[in-house]
């Protein structure tokens, strides 16, 4: 897949938005950034990026098939698939809160926003945004919040001194897409199991 790396954007999703208005791009692609001026969550939330402190990522799909009613079993897929991805590389444990959350150590780790563009009843482009917090920085949330986490935080310092960024964002895309594969061949409740086994408890 085609990365467009990025210093600074507004966010990656709107990033990726651009890149398809140009009408230049015609395989799948993914849009990484070292920073977000105005990364955004579900429900019109801000999602803090500070530079250098998290995994800022967006994965767009060309054609994700006939569009369903809303994008949620997508956000299931890229969930799991996210969760595998960090467990693969860090062995941290990540479990997953309703319906966009991923949670480690009781905290919040990292969150999905996806956004389908749509054209004669197909999806001509699914985007899905991730956040993974990263390092240690400030990231002030409402008091009824769960606390942020980081993997700097859930991770020995040894094991953290020699994560691999780039290897763990390629993790990522590819279960992402494996995960969202499954969407795509309609295997709806393999995904929904997959996500429930997975399911915080908090």
């Amino acid at each position: 897949m085609q990365a467009f790396c990025f210093d600074r954007v507004d966010s990656t999703n709107d990033a990726a938005k651009r890149l398809l208005a140009e009408h230049r791009i015609t395989a799948d692609f993914y849009v990484v950034a070292r920073e977000q001026t105005a990364g955004r969550g579900t429900q019109g939330r801000r999602w803090l990026s500070p530079r250098d402190a998290g995994i800022y990522l967006s994965l767009v799909r060309l054609d994700a098939g006939t569009v369903t009613p809303d994008t949620a079993l997508h956000t299931l897929a890229a969930g799991v698939g996210c969760a595998e991805a960090i467990e693969a590389v860090t062995d941290v444990t990540v479990r997953l809160k309703a319906i966009n959350d991923l949670i480690a150590d009781g905290g919040k780790l990292g969150g999905i926003l996806t956004e389908m563009q749509v054209e004669e009843g197909r999806a001509s482009s699914l985007i899905t945004g991730i956040g993974i917090n990263v390092r240690r920085a400030d990231r002030p949330l409402p008091a009824d919040a769960l606390p942020a986490r980081c993997l700097e935080q859930v991770m020995s310092a040894e094991r953290f001194d020699a994560l691999n960024i780039a290897a763990i964002t390629t993790a990522i895309v590819e279960h992402v897409r494996k995960w969202q594969d499954e969407v795509v061949r309609g295997h709806s409740e393999a995904v929904r199991r997959a996500w429930q086994e997975r399911l915080a408890i908090l």
